[in-house]
């Protein structure tokens, strides 16, 4: 779920983000034409803020404060695993959203990670895993 490199197009905005929210949704952003596509298509309620005057204001009054916080959490979250592809995203933004969000118990946090991830049908060799090719008998 990525818009890409540069200033997101509407149509990039749609096919990134249009399946993954619910309608009804509120979207409060910094008046980004590009979100305007989501807000039409799924009957958001939008709530915009001049991204000029927010960044004059103080952090505390900023009202998309929250949003530049968990920007900045999942980015040094994503940052932080050498083994992050963008091709793992949702994986990766599903962990993140479980370690953000539920309960305060770890190790009902873990049991949910775990649950998620016995799921998934797909299987991995230890050899495909790490690489590591059959030695071959001359």
């Amino acid at each position: 779920m990525s818009c890409g490199r540069g200033k997101p197009s509407r149509a990039r905005v749609w096919e990134a983000y249009g399946s993954h929210i619910a309608e009804g949704s509120t979207l409060s952003h910094d008046k980004e034409r590009s979100h305007s596509v989501l807000v039409e298509r799924l009957s958001w309620e939008s709530v915009e803020y001049d991204a000029r005057e927010i960044s004059r204001m103080p952090d505390k009054e900023n009202p998309l404060r929250e949003v530049n916080r968990l920007c900045f959490l999942l980015e040094t979250f994503l940052n932080s695993h050498s083994g992050f592809d963008r091709d793992d995203l949702p994986g990766w933004l599903e962990l993140f959203h479980v370690m953000m969000n539920g309960s305060e118990d770890k190790m009902e946090k873990a049991a949910r990670v775990l649950d998620r991830a016995m799921r998934v049908p797909k299987t991995l060799s230890d050899r495909e895993f790490y690489g590591i090719r059959p030695s071959s008998k001359d």
